[in-house]
């Protein structure tokens, strides 16, 4: 019985769903999730914080934490929770924010609690996967090929 006429079956007849068939998946899912459960209420809360001078508990924790400069610390980290996210949703210079974002998911995992450890390793690992696999290509660095020719030596124009 035949069961195909014409070209390859097995060749890819939807080049489309190829896009969605790499670590854009993860890397926008990543991004959606940090900045809608984190990064938006941490941007916002520093803003009433340093503008609005509000209270804010992100300092009181940072303090009971014994961590140095909380006033200034907190707001800092908001405000690279929220640039990660948006970095990661459009895939725009992926790798650096990875390894800029590695520190704060450590920061999490040793100084947040037991509440907060299972998130904090979820992040380290997408950050670590995305700093080896890149945006993926659905992504502004594959459009405008940022990051491709990193770690590989130049080539001679002549």
């Amino acid at each position: 019985m035949i069961e195909h006429i014409g070209g390859n079956p097995a060749a890819n007849q939807n080049p489309w769903s190829s896009l969605f068939k790499t670590i854009a998946v993860l890397r926008i899912g990543a991004g959606v999730l940090l900045l809608t459960q984190h990064g938006w209420k941490a941007a916002e809360g520093a803003y009433h914080f340093l503008w609005e001078e509000q209270g804010w508990d992100w300092v009181k924790a940072f303090n009971d934490a014994g961590l140095p400069y909380a006033a200034l610390l907190a707001p800092t980290i908001a405000i690279l929770v929220a640039a990660v996210a948006v970095s990661w949703c459009i895939g725009f210079l992926t790798r650096l924010f990875a390894v800029v974002f590695m520190p704060v998911a450590i920061g999490v995992i040793v100084k947040a609690g037991p509440m907060y450890m299972e998130i904090g390793w979820l992040y380290l690992l997408v950050a670590f996967t995305l700093l080896l696999y890149g945006s993926g290509a659905v992504s502004i660095d594959k459009l405008f090929r940022l990051g491709e020719s990193w770690g590989q030596p130049k080539k001679k124009k002549w």
